[in-house]
């Protein structure tokens, strides 16, 4: 495996020779290569010739190859002396840069307001390589635009949308969204929300065991997999036997296994039981550590940064008068502690693990949040490898949807990222990448950074702001988390 670029710009060459590129042994950035616009129109296919391919699949790295796509599917990889590069393609040299696959955010909330800002913030998961959402709080709207990415008429990363979250009387977002107060209602709004194309059934906290069952059973009848929360008075045993698909933000190991959101005293032993029952049983976790130990002064510094100048107006708007605006710092500083315990424990009991931010919520910034939640893995102890397999083949496994996305393998679909580094040896190689490809359509690094300094340019114009509501485009009310 080599580290370095095979054939490095002399900017590179002098970085690399005086070891001090950012006073960084680390290896090249992609600003150390030129940058390549694909051409307008879009050509019928790309070749990354020369590339590093790193396949999330049983192989580590394949070494100096090309990776053909046509359409918005990978046609052909190989190695590079013995692949054919089609005649109509474009080329992007590699040079020793590394090819892997975009990265999935399985926990995301679009609170922009408007279509006009929602294709602006699928600008900011692109530019930081990720080519996968699953939105967790739908809408009939958002259910539109999963359809518009689909057919190629909206420029964004493909999503798959949850229904709103079903929920018991009394729960946080009752004013907004209505809740059902016996198992029947509960049944109806689920053959309901299949009816209307969800792609998963959201469950929340104030479920009591009749109404929550009567939701498994009647989603199982509509062949909808069921994900979310888990309400406090079924628990994390119930939720697990009823084979629910995930579990969000660790919420039923904290129930059972710690005083949540004070940083409590963890019961190890306790939550690798259920860890265990939880790999038996198939049910997945997406512990989103980013927004569970959100700190007071983490979210004031991301108030204050300049990401979030090309976040849409109604977003900060909603991160403003939203209830999360982070935890005491000692209080956050143990939770975070608790949840790199958990991701340890989920990882080393066998269960799966997906990467969730929940951007949109609470001064979690749509993209530039997957790098945090990333290195949270890291911390916790998981390898490099582990982590990116939870943003990638894991996904798409936990979604049924192996083959489609998550892997460089042909037939999938061309959602990949273009890197300086390798990131099975540090996952901040994914902080600058050299471009990403979504759905087979190539967007090199200054082609993102042109349109992110757009999108920067235009809200600070006073362009693109919208009312404080709607919140979730398409429907009146806010989406929680």
């Amino acid at each position: 495996m080599r580290l370095l670029p095979a054939g490095p710009t002399l900017p590179a060459l002098a970085c690399l020779a005086l070891l001090a590129c950012g006073d960084s042994p680390l290896g090249p950035s992609a600003s150390d290569f030129a940058d390549e616009p694909a051409p307008i129109p879009h050509p019928a296919a790309v070749a990354f010739v020369g590339v590093h391919v790193v396949p999330m699949t049983d192989q580590a790295v394949l070494e100096d190859h090309t990776v053909v796509v046509r359409g918005s599917v990978i046609e052909a990889i190989g190695p590079r002396a013995g692949t054919t590069v089609p005649p109509d393609a474009f080329v992007v040299e590699g040079r020793g840069r590394y090819l892997m696959p975009g990265l999935a955010d399985m926990h995301v909330h679009l609170t922009s307001g408007s279509l006009a800002n929602l294709r602006n913030d699928f600008q900011l998961w692109l530019a930081n390589g990720v080519t996968t959402l699953r939105v967790m709080w739908g809408s009939t709207g958002i259910l539109a635009v999963r359809d518009r990415i689909a057919w190629g008429v909206v420029a964004g990363p493909p999503i798959r949308v949850a229904s709103r979250g079903i929920d018991g009387p009394g729960g946080t977002w009752e004013a907004s969204t209505p809740t059902v107060a016996t198992a029947e209602e509960a049944r109806a709004r689920v053959e309901a929300h299949a009816g209307a194309g969800y792609d998963f059934i959201k469950v929340y906290n104030e479920l009591d065991r009749a109404q929550y069952a009567a939701i498994t059973v009647e989603a199982g009848a509509q062949a909808i997999p069921v994900v979310g929360h888990v309400p406090s008075r079924v628990g994390m045993q119930s939720v697990q036997d009823a084979r629910q698909m995930t579990v969000e933000h660790s919420l039923g190991l904290k129930y059972a296994a710690s005083d949540p959101f004070t940083g409590g005293t963890l019961d190890v032993p306790l939550v690798a039981e259920l860890v265990g029952r939880s790999a038996v049983l198939g049910v997945a976790h997406t512990p989103t550590i980013s927004v569970m130990a959100l700190s007071e002064s983490r979210a004031s510094a991301t108030r204050a940064g300049p990401e979030v100048r090309r976040v849409s107006p109604a977003m900060r708007d909603f991160f403003v008068t939203g209830f999360h605006h982070g935890l005491p710092d000692d209080v956050a500083e143990r939770e975070a502690r608790n949840g790199r315990d958990m991701i340890r424990a989920i990882h080393d009991g066998g269960a799966r693990l997906l990467v969730g931010t929940d951007a949109g919520f609470g001064w979690i910034l749509p993209g530039y949040s997957i790098h945090d939640e990333l290195a949270s893995f890291v911390a916790a102890g998981l390898s490099p490898r582990s982590a990116l397999t939870a943003a990638t083949s894991g996904a798409a496994r936990a979604m049924r949807r192996e083959g489609e996305f998550g892997r460089i393998t042909v037939g999938a679909r061309a959602d990949l990222v273009l890197l300086a580094r390798n990131p099975l040896d540090d996952v901040g190689a994914l902080r600058e990448s050299s471009g990403t490809m979504v759905r087979g359509r190539w967007l090199s690094r200054g082609t993102l950074s042109d349109r992110l300094d757009a999108i920067e340019a235009s809200y600070a114009a006073g362009a693109g702001a919208v009312p404080s509501a709607p919140r979730s485009f398409g429907e009146a009310a806010p989406p929680p988390h």
